[in-house]
């Protein structure tokens, strides 16, 4: 399925989104915010779908659509913002884990959506960066929350307040993204890791991915983490993933 700005694909079990505007490296406005909400919503409800990729033609994403943003006043621009963390939240809260296949450009508002996502794989020649203090603005879409949290607070504001745009290395050794393969590979490699995970038991990982994003708080995070493990033994994927075990074999999680 496609529309003007994302394809959508479903393939064994992993569901990919695509930006598809590369003449204008896209770049992300309001239309384009409201169909990947929509296709992220198709996918959290498909059963078929087990791991998701966003990636970008040619570019993941150079950022928010700077012509659309010219026309917006402040009370625009607060919706605009809040509409992009909405997203980028959903993203984060998805059940199903998220990976970024991260291709050249990745700024501002594209570098945002992959921070929301739960694995990011760069290209090669990926370029990643919040560059907004160079229009005189800041991140919108929960990018002053999210990079320190992976890179560190204090790199977090060099990139944030200088603006500075950072290869696929440098961002690979800060912690921004988790690896850096050949572009060629780069498709191939993020759907290599979702077939992965895919065999994963679906209540497991919807488990463990909540935890991982909810340790603000030990204490609370701990509670959470005992009667979430006390919840798995409560599905049948947990007999298969012991009984596959013992008996040396591939266990076959049926989301149940």
């Amino acid at each position: 399925m496609s529309t003007d700005e994302l394809r959508r694909e479903r393939k064994n079990g992993v569901g990919v989104i695509t930006f598809c505007r590369p003449r204008f490296l896209n770049v992300v406005g309001t239309k384009t915010l409201r169909e990947l909400e929509e296709a992220l919503s198709d996918f959290e409800n498909d059963e078929a779908v087990r791991v998701i990729i966003i990636t970008g033609e040619k570019n993941f994403s150079a950022g928010a659509d700077v012509r659309e943003m010219k026309e917006k006043g402040s009370e625009e621009a607060e919706d605009f913002s809040r509409l992009g963390q909405k997203v980028c939240n959903q993203i984060e809260n998805m059940t199903k884990p998220v990976i970024a296949a991260v291709n050249g450009y990745a700024f501002g508002g594209g570098c945002e959506i992959a921070l929301a996502c739960d694995i990011r794989i760069a290209g090669e020649d990926a370029k990643l960066g919040q560059p907004e203090i160079n229009l005189g603005i800041i991140p919108g879409f929960g990018g002053t929350q999210r990079l320190s949290k992976l890179v560190g607070i204090g790199r977090a504001k060099e990139m944030i307040l200088t603006g500075r745009i950072i290869d696929a290395k440098e961002a690979e050794a800060i912690g921004l993204v988790n690896k850096v393969v050949k572009d060629k590979e780069l498709r191939g490699r993020a759907e290599e890791m979702a077939a992965m995970i895919a065999q994963k038991s679906p209540f497991a990982l919807k488990c463990a991915k909540s935890l991982m994003s909810e340790n603000g708080n030990r204490e609370k995070g701990l509670e959470f983490e005992a009667v979430s493990f006390s919840e798995c033994f409560a599905t049948e994927d947990h007999l298969e993933g012991i009984n596959a075990f013992l008996e040396k074999r591939t266990p076959r999680f049926k989301g149940r």
